[in-house]
């Protein structure tokens, strides 16, 4: 953005969606702050509601389309022609807004695309490099509904993690328990189901779990206490290779000194969960959340080459 960029009237909105505006404010400011650091061109409104997909989720679907109405008229208002915004659910429902509206005439944009080749066409932007291995867990609104797999893991691997893919990503990625609303309507299984998914990631020698959503960073961040798996979320990534937060001390061994520590319950915690994989499988199964998130315990079994790569990984 040049001198003269403030005042300059953008028609591209930045929608941040109700769980990183009024839940995370501190994340809404870091993401206004790369998005000024990398040159992206956006505002922001006063006037902020809800995209309306939590509202068609529960079934209300009267109520969402008054919602979805009355955004289409504060962004005329506001003369927006676009929208980037962080949220994959948000993106989700803007993108499925022509759908509801036959006038929707506003461009939802792939934010993680626009991030990636801001990085690539000026890479001097990347003030401190990640190292280490790490996986991205592909969010089911961003992944199989919206088919963006490769920007994130792009702009991991440019700024300079190794990254490492658990036996289910892509297309085949399963759910982390957020979506659909089921951490609100059924947070028991919600929370099982992400137990799940960090025991998988921890099985394979993975030990830092980056996503694009705040609201899965919750969900994960929360079941994951005692298991020594770091869920990280793409702006805290970000804003650390950007100069914008400060990197904290032998954070390459943090990771490990938390698992060393927490290595007796932990080994119990695990012996738990793995006994009762069948029994949270046919709860998953019960509820039609969805068969493909059950994990086979004979894939993790017996798996040498995998188990050799998290043991030397605890020796470094």
């Amino acid at each position: 953005m040049g001198l003269f960029s403030i005042f300059k009237k953008s028609s591209t909105l930045y929608y941040p969606g109700c769980v990183t505006f009024f839940k995370h404010p501190e994340s809404f400011e870091l993401y206004n702050r790369i998005f000024y650091r990398l040159g992206i061109d956006f505002k922001v409104i006063d006037k902020k509601i809800c995209c309306g997909l939590p509202a068609f989720e529960a079934g209300y679907e009267t109520e969402a389309r008054k919602l979805v109405r009355r955004n289409f008229e504060i962004f005329k208002e506001e003369q927006i022609t676009s929208i980037i915004t962080n949220s994959p659910c948000c993106y989700k429902m803007f993108s499925d807004y022509s759908k509801i509206l036959p006038d929707w005439d506003i461009e939802t944009k792939n934010l993680w695309r626009i991030i990636l080749a801001k990085l690539e066409a000026k890479p001097s932007l990347i003030k401190y490099d990640g190292s280490g291995i790490i996986t991205y867990h592909d969010s089911c609104c961003l992944g199989r509904h919206s088919g963006i797999y490769d920007e994130p893991r792009k702009i991991l691997e440019l700024i300079g993690y190794t990254l490492k893919e658990m036996p289910e990503s892509f297309e085949e990625s399963v759910c982390s328990g957020s979506c659909g609303g089921l951490n609100r309507t059924n947070p028991e299984l919600s929370d099982q189901i992400a137990k799940q998914r960090i025991m998988q990631a921890r099985r394979f020698g993975i030990r830092r779990i980056v996503v694009c959503s705040l609201e899965e960073y919750d969900l994960l961040k929360k079941n994951s206490e005692g298991l020594g798996v770091e869920i990280l979320e793409m702006s805290d990534i970000l804003g650390l290779a950007l100069g914008l937060k400060k990197p904290e001390e032998k954070e390459d061994f943090r990771v490990n000194e938390i698992i060393k520590e927490s290595e007796e319950g932990d080994m119990s915690s695990e012996k738990e969960i793995g006994s009762s994989a069948d029994e949270d499988s046919n709860i998953a199964k019960d509820s039609k959340v969805t068969e493909d998130s059950e994990i086979d315990e004979e894939d993790f079994e017996d798996d040498e080459d995998y188990e050799t790569d998290e043991e030397e990984e605890e020796e470094k």
